[in-house]
């Protein structure tokens, strides 16, 4: 995931990671978009008495966010999202709302999760294999950006193994949406919601790290 054009072939067709899914990134996508929006609905009960209210509450970050980040696809795809590195991009969607989920009730949390959850199904029914925060934008705006983030490491599993047994490259991807879960779920018994958001946020600096370094050290080596 060195840069955004980076692409095998699918058929007559070019696969570009964080752009396009595979059958197994699909799958997983469907997995962990279940997996999340259980896990909003199962934090529920913490929020207090069900109402009316309470579920109003939660519709309504749900309908923000998503309102939220259909417009900053819409206003900063061209702008910034097709012309800056792929793990960037992602930084700049996710930082906002890693740092504004502090300040906001737990209910606007929930909502915020189910929106992944359901953004990450999107994704899968529309084989969109960017940033799970695009999913419901990109079906909304039809528009697909090249942006990175945690569920793009199935994604690399999967196409390096596709000239390899089918089984392998579907095993090894599910695997790695065991271990992003299980990562993230530890991140929430360790620190709750804000610390999994830190640890994303984190992951993707990291990556945004890493990739900026190869990109040096291929350069360099080309110069020389």
């Amino acid at each position: 995931m060195s840069s955004p054009g980076a692409s095998t072939t699918d058929g007559s067709r070019a696969v570009v990671i964080g752009r396009d899914l595979l059958p197994a990134g699909r799958v997983v996508r469907i997995l962990a978009g279940l997996l999340l929006v259980l896990a909003a609905a199962s934090t529920v009960p913490h929020l207090g008495a069900f109402t009316p209210a309470l579920a109003g509450q939660v519709a309504l970050a749900f309908l923000l966010t998503a309102v939220a980040y259909t417009t900053l696809a819409w206003l900063l795809g061209e702008r910034l999202l097709a012309r800056v590195d792929p793990w960037l991009a992602a930084i700049a969607l996710v930082a906002p709302a890693t740092l504004l989920l502090f300040f906001l009730p737990l209910s606007a949390t929930v909502g915020y999760n189910l929106y992944i959850g359901v953004s990450l199904m999107v994704q899968a029914a529309i084989r969109y294999g960017g940033c799970e925060i695009l999913g419901i934008p990109t079906l909304l705006l039809r528009r697909r950006y090249t942006v990175y983030c945690v569920f793009n490491a199935a994604d690399v599993v999967e196409r390096r193994l596709r000239s390899r047994a089918r089984w392998a490259a579907w095993t090894l991807a599910l695997l790695t949406l065991v271990v992003t879960m299980a990562l993230l779920t530890l991140a929430v018994i360790v620190g709750g919601d804000d610390g999994e958001r830190v640890l994303y946020l984190l992951f993707l600096v990291i990556g945004f790290a890493v990739n900026r370094l190869l990109a040096a050290v291929t350069a360099s080596g080309g110069a020389a």
